[in-house]
Order: structure tokens, then C-alpha cells, then sequence
């Protein structure tokens, strides 16, 4: 397989980035496939993430809720278990006011973990809304390249 024409000049983000965006998350071989196939196809994906062995695509706030829906309106149910997963954005951390000493104590910090990098830089558009009908593009594609590496295919060119 081709590396991706946005494979280059990778910079490391900090996870936050990724923790406070809806998206959508692939194994990483099946993002870098779609990423090609999109490339191809001239198609937009929004700003898109890896991070270790996954890639995460972001989505506008509040669109990974409607994520499952599109997949079976698309004919991708989630009984075919692609291994597609869309996650909301993680609610931010409110900090203890002080002198609340009755207050549970805090979580642990996340660990860091490998460190996430861009392969396609957010721009003007944060990502993919419910309006959008590349995101329908998208997750077409994303479903698509799931199905295939499921069944053990080359990817779609």
C-alpha cells in the first residue's frame, strides 16, 4: 500500500486535541487506506488523527451521536461490527474549588501515551457536520475499507 501524500511534515498535538473532538476512530492500516482512497477520489475528511494503532477522523461537535444512524441508513449496520467506532467528545474536567476538602478526591491523570499526530491539519473547518454530505462520503469510504479489511481484501482503489 501507498503512504498518503498527507503523511508528511508529521507533527506531534497534544491528546487534548483529540479527547475534545467527536470522531470517528479506525484501525490505523484502514484509516491510512481510506485517507489514500480519498485522496484519489478528490474527497474531503476534515482533519484526521493518529494515534499509536488508530486513526481518528474528526466530526463537528455533537455528530458522533448521529453516526450509527448514517452507517445503517448507508446499509453498514452495526450487526456487520466493522470495527468502526464514532466517540463523542470527553466532557472537560471542571478543577476543585478550593476548600472543598469534602469533595472526592481527583481521578488520576490520563496517561499520555504515545503521542498523537496530525496526518491531515484541522483548517478553517474543524470538521465534518450533519450537513455535510461528505460526511456520508466518509463514512461510506470508512465502512467500506472496514468490510474489506475484515474480509481480508485489498483495499478499494
Amino acid at each position: 500500500m501507498t503512504v498518503p501524500s498527507v503523511l508528511t511534515g508529521l507533527c506531534p498535538i497534544p491528546l487534548t486535541a483529540l479527547l475534545d473532538s467527536d470522531r470517528v476512530e479506525v484501525r490505523r492500516p484502514v484509516g491510512l487506506a481510506s485517507l489514500a482512497r480519498l485522496d484519489r477520489l478528490g474527497r474531503p475528511s476534515g482533519p484526521v488523527v493518529a494515534r499509536g494503532d488508530r486513526v481518528a477522523f474528526l466530526l463537528a461537535p455533537d455528530t458522533a451521536e448521529a453516526v450509527p444512524e448514517l452507517l445503517h441508513w448507508l446499509g453498514w449496520g452495526a450487526e456487520l461490527r466493522l470495527g468502526l467506532t464514532a466517540r463523542a467528545a470527553e466532557p472537560p474536567r471542571v478543577p476543585r474549588p478550593r476548600g472543598a476538602e469534602e469533595a472526592p478526591p481527583r481521578p488520576a491523570p490520563r496517561p499520555e501515551g504515545r503521542p498523537a499526530v496530525w496526518l491531515r491539519p484541522a483548517g478553517p473547518v474543524t470538521g465534518l457536520d450533519l450537513r455535510s454530505p461528505d460526511l456520508l462520503r466518509l463514512l461510506d469510504c470508512l465502512a467500506d475499507a472496514c468490510a474489506r479489511d475484515l474480509m481480508g481484501l485489498a483495499p478499494a482503489s
